[in-house]
């Protein structure tokens, strides 16, 4: 089989499973969006061992990519979305897997697979119409009314004529069959971190002795830090560990969320909070190797259109969570299951800062965490069991 894997972001666990389906043999080319900095990358460099039958490949457009620019934003998606239909009519793929899509670029997409007579299976990471109305409000109430019913109509049309689609937790699918999607063809696949990229190490460790974390309990924070990430729970942190000694907050993250930390937390004292780009993605077991807890964070608003896939490394890592998100998020319901650390509320800070205090005092508690996060993962994570359901659905499409 042919298989075209479009993902908008280039995730470390995606291009794992695209990996996973050429060793089986099948064709595959790996796109994802070269010119998008806003989040980290996975293993997305071919390497010199690499299947024959896989390829990856970053694509870039003719103009500089801003996430919120109302402006720019569009002019990049159709952008992509004709580049990436111009590398469907090349390929000719049987099947086309596409996640993280901005609508605009999936609607070319989705056509240009049409064209080429493909399947096409929507990989539902993130409800995007909700998203579009969620950091429009905060900037125009009008605007955010008229794009979000735009969107929302784009949405339930390119869901509806999908041959399949995949949605990454329950409460996603429940959406798509209410949004008219044939029920048939909605399937339920969680997401993953690759075991074998993402291990538990020491915290003594290269990288926590360059930072000055090593003999420090150290929270963290790793990944894109956008507004619905609640960065303000960070800088209230921060200020709470300046009374503590030998504890550290570090912040590994791009997005507009850090860049409105980095300018609110000019006076917090810099041996207690460290603000930091994305690392290289070879380093990520070591990098969150040096935490002692790990920091999820989800806006209240934004609990029924994202999920912050950034606790499954977390959860590989073998490392406690501190996760501030609603109760009714599937990242929440994933931490909680595998009991591997605490779920808060975002909306107090004082909540978020006594429950981060009590976990670095309760340190048996924070250990059977630690534990119960890398047994969860070894139990979840296998991707030939991930590749074989991909399979069946791409079957199942007919």
């Amino acid at each position: 089989m042919r298989i075209l894997v479009n993902e908008f972001c280039g995730h470390a666990f995606q291009v794992e499973l695209s990996r996973e389906l050429a060793r089986r043999g099948h064709q595959v080319l790996h796109l994802y969006f070269a010119d998008n900095l806003s989040t980290p990358k996975g293993d997305i460099e071919a390497g010199k061992a690499e299947s024959p039958n896989f390829a990856v490949e970053g694509l870039h457009v003719p103009m500089k990519f801003f996430k919120h620019s109302i402006r720019t934003r569009r002019k990049v998606d159709f952008a992509y979305g004709k580049a990436v239909a111009a590398k469907v009519i090349e390929f000719q793929p049987d099947v086309v897997l596409s996640a993280n899509m901005p609508l605009d670029a999936q609607n070319i997409l989705q056509e240009a697979a049409r064209q080429q007579n493909a399947k096409f299976v929507f990989w539902l990471q993130d409800v995007y119409s909700f998203a579009v109305r969620f950091v429009l409000k905060k900037k125009s109430g009008l605007l955010a009314g008229i794009a979000g019913t735009y969107y929302e109509r784009l949405e339930k049309r390119l869901l509806r004529n999908s041959d399949a689609v995949v949605c990454i937790a329950p409460g996603f699918a429940k959406l798509a069959a209410e949004w008219g999607v044939d029920p048939s063809r909605i399937f339920v696949i969680e997401n993953w971190a690759p075991l074998h990229e993402v291990l538990p190490t020491d915290k003594d460790n290269a990288w926590s002795r360059k930072h000055g974390v090593a003999g420090k309990f150290c929270f963290m924070y790793s990944g894109t830090l956008g507004m619905k990430h609640r960065p303000e729970l960070l800088l209230a942190l921060a200020r709470s560990l300046e009374t503590v000694e030998d504890a550290q907050l570090v912040v590994i993250a791009s997005g507009a969320g850090a860049d409105w930390l980095r300018e609110n937390a000019q006076a917090v004292r810099k041996d207690v909070l460290t603000l930091l780009p994305f690392q290289p993605y070879e380093k990520l077991s070591e990098v969150l190797g040096v935490s002692d807890v790990l920091i999820a964070l989800l806006d209240t608003d934004a609990g029924g259109f994202a999920v912050p896939s950034k606790i499954l490394s977390y959860l590989c890592a073998g490392r406690t969570l501190l996760l501030a998100a609603p109760q009714v998020n599937h990242a929440a319901v994933v931490v909680e299951q595998a009991d591997a650390g605490v779920v808060i509320s975002p909306d107090s800070a004082s909540d978020f800062v006594n429950a981060a205090r009590s976990l670095m005092e309760n340190r048996e508690l924070h250990a059977r965490y630690a534990a119960n996060a890398r047994a969860y993962a070894e139990r979840s994570f296998n991707i030939e069991s991930i590749a074989d359901r991909f399979l069946e659905v791409f079957s199942k499409s007919d």
